[in-house]
């Protein structure tokens, strides 16, 4: 993370049934975070459901970085190292950034390898790394670079939240809040407005929408054909399973897996 790892790699879910007042929906919340209690998250990263890693909510240093934590079934358990953001690949390899935009890669749980580049955002899918830069490119957005081998080539646009199926097709939201995703060497945008962004498999996307909800969160939404659905609650941050299962954080911080 400035070894002191950390910052954006792992685009945190944050999904919370807190700001609904459906009884349907607080059964549901209850029954989730009895999975994961004494947790507070800043971001999420899921590789699958038993790969789940966090930026938590104690400050490591004033600069912006957050202790890291990893769940192991029953609590969540402090890893060596800090940082701002995650991300994790589908076989659970986590990465992570931090608040000087150092990157890096996890080498067993508790070991980091630095990698070279500077990164604000990333996420990553099977074999294919994608980061937003720490140059902006307009006045809220960053550039962004895909991974090649031991090289960052640049990509054309700029966004300001990424996400990677684990096909490694990325998803891009710009700070306007347009959505696009990669298709061969150009993005093509897609309906709707989103503040974060979380894809599984054959493009599961799930977002956080523009609208505000509650006291400092969001609406959520799932992509169904070629529309959005939306579902009760608010979030701050989204991340999604391979197999498209979401995971949120809720205003609070707390965890949930829907």
């Amino acid at each position: 993370m400035r070894f002191q790892l950390g910052r954006t790699i792992f685009k945190i879910i944050v999904l919370s049934c807190l700001a609904s007042a459906t009884t349907q929906c607080a059964d549901r919340a209850t029954s989730v975070q009895k999975q994961f209690p004494g947790v507070c998250a800043k971001d999420l990263g899921v590789g699958n459901n038993t790969s789940v890693w966090m930026v938590g909510c104690g400050k490591a240093n004033e600069s912006g970085d957050f202790y890291l934590f990893t769940w192991n079934g029953s609590k969540w358990d402090m890893i060596p190292g800090f940082g701002s953001d995650i991300a994790v690949e589908p076989n659970g390899t986590p990465w992570i950034t931090n608040s000087n935009g150092q990157i890096y890669k996890g080498k067993g749980k508790n070991e980091w390898e630095q990698v070279a580049g500077c990164a604000r955002d990333i996420a990553v899918g099977n074999n294919s790394v994608w980061v937003l830069g720490c140059k902006q490119a307009g006045a809220n957005d960053f550039e962004i670079f895909s991974r090649q081998g031991s090289q960052w080539n640049r990509v054309e646009g700029a966004a300001a939240r990424i996400a990677v199926e684990p096909n490694g097709t990325p998803w891009i939201v710009n700070s306007s809040g347009q959505i696009y995703k990669r298709s061969g060497d150009s993005w093509q945008q897609v309906s709707g407005c989103a503040k974060d962004i979380g894809v599984g498999d054959n493009g599961l996307a799930w977002i956080l929408g523009c609208k505000p909800v509650g006291a400092g969160g969001f609406e959520i939404l799932s992509r169904q054909g070629s529309k959005w659905t939306k579902l009760p609650g608010a979030a701050t941050g989204i991340a999604v399973e391979p197999n498209g299962t979401p995971w949120v954080i809720s205003i609070e911080g707390k965890v949930f897996r829907l």
